[in-house]
């Protein structure tokens, strides 16, 4: 459950697992940390058993870990902090579920950009043709858009990790491709070269026509994502294809002032091109779903008044909200947020409706990570799908939802 990229809209939106959990432990919850596709361990994960069982802080191994739920009706919290890389704040996120709607939390945190800790440096050599063309690089959940080749080399930063490598030459001039590459087995632990032989660039695919007007294909190779506006929205090439790629179709719309709503839908499939469907771009914004705001015992108290779905098969799968406080500068006020909320329908049926902020005791829950009691909800994410949570973290094929925000 995740809600962060249009620069950072998709990021925003979106997160995919680049970990299964193997596990068939029917009580097991697992909380996955990623940062651009790297798995790394955050600050602090605490976990609740229950409405009130006690808070225990929880030891992750490569951004892992695992907790046992034995709540008769399955119901969990999960705490997470995470100290933003070069800087003085925090990224804290809750989450609120029961085992029946969601297994397994997927959060996304910065990975560090500027030092060796997460990310290292590829130099990419292309063959003599292709000297002074542009090339883009893709691997895992980072992308490195057309970089000007020099002496038929380019530099980037990207993700430590193993995965497929993706690389797409286009024309400086005319920024249509002219070859795609395909590294499906590529490691990359630390700071290193790839030279690019010209048998294995290939022509690039199709351009993807028909379907509903305003759809972006994204290839999803394995671990790494090739987002539909840097691909020319063209077909994975017949001659790199392999049987698990799949594309994610995806649509985003907003209000002209982009005031009152963010439409973001997905579609995991293997045939393209695709219809939205019906109701999704009628959808209108959700600002009485919260209908109460207050404060009980120095913590947020929200109460909600449940969204019902209006399109055929989809149901409410979660609320994601900002808790925000409010900062003066001079003359001028405005909200800069906290604490990122998610919550299911399940857990919310739990508590009567109404979200009260958890009051965690634990000595490793610092006072800065409380929210402040004059605090603001500022926007409201709604998922609506046919597919469970779990489902649409692990892109299941056939799998489709849309999250649409509201501005409070």
């Amino acid at each position: 459950m995740d809600v962060r990229y249009f620069g950072n809209i998709f990021y925003y939106l979106f997160l995919y697992s680049c970990v299964s959990p193997t596990t068939t432990n029917s009580k097991e919850v697992t909380i996955i940390i990623d940062r651009s596709g790297i798995n790394r361990n955050a600050t602090l994960i605490l976990a609740q058993d229950g409405l009130n069982g006690d808070w225990k802080e929880l030891t992750g191994t490569n951004g892992i870990y695992k907790f046992n739920v034995n709540d008769p009706d399955g119901v969990y919290s999960v705490a997470a902090v995470d100290d933003i890389p070069h800087s003085d704040y925090k990224d804290i996120q809750l989450f609120h579920s029961t085992l029946a709607e969601e297994k397994t939390v997927n959060i996304a945190f910065s990975p560090d950009y500027n030092t060796d800790t997460d990310f290292a440096t590829l130099t990419v050599y292309v063959p003599t043709p292709y000297a002074t063309a542009n090339i883009s690089v893709f691997f895992l959940k980072k992308h490195e858009p057309n970089y000007r080749l020099e002496d038929a080399s380019a530099t980037v930063r990207i993700p430590k990790g193993r995965g497929e490598l993706v690389a797409i030459i286009s024309d400086p001039d005319l920024w249509s491709p002219l070859k795609v590459y395909v590294n499906r087995d590529f490691d990359f632990p630390s700071s290193k070269s790839l030279n690019i032989a010209s048998s294995d660039l290939k022509d690039p695919g199709e351009g993807i026509t028909g379907g509903s007007d305003g759809v972006l294909y994204n290839w999803i190779l394995g671990k790494t994502l090739v987002p539909g506006h840097l691909n020319w929205n063209a077909t994975i090439p017949e001659t790199l294809i392999n049987s698990p790629d799949k594309y994610m179709a995806e649509y985003m719309g907003w209000d002209l002032d982009w005031t009152n709503i963010f439409i973001s839908w997905w579609k995991v499939t293997k045939d393209v091109p695709v219809t939205i469907k019906d109701g999704v771009k009628e959808l209108s914004p959700a600002t009485t779903t919260i209908s109460a705001t207050a404060v009980e015992n120095n913590l947020p108290e929200i109460t909600f008044d449940p969204y019902t779905s209006p399109i055929s098969e989809y149901k409410t799968r979660y609320y994601s909200f900002d808790i925000s406080k409010k900062v003066t500068i001079g003359d001028y006020t405005y909200p800069s947020q906290t604490h990122s909320i998610f919550i299911t329908p399940g857990y919310l049926a739990k508590v009567g409706n109404v979200y009260k902020f958890p009051n965690i005791t634990l000595s490793a829950w610092k006072d800065e990570y409380k929210p402040v009691t004059d605090y603001v909800v500022q926007s409201l994410g709604i998922c609506l799908s046919p597919n469970t949570i779990d489902e649409i973290n692990s892109l299941k094929v056939g799998t489709e939802w849309v999250i649409f925000n509201s501005t409070l």
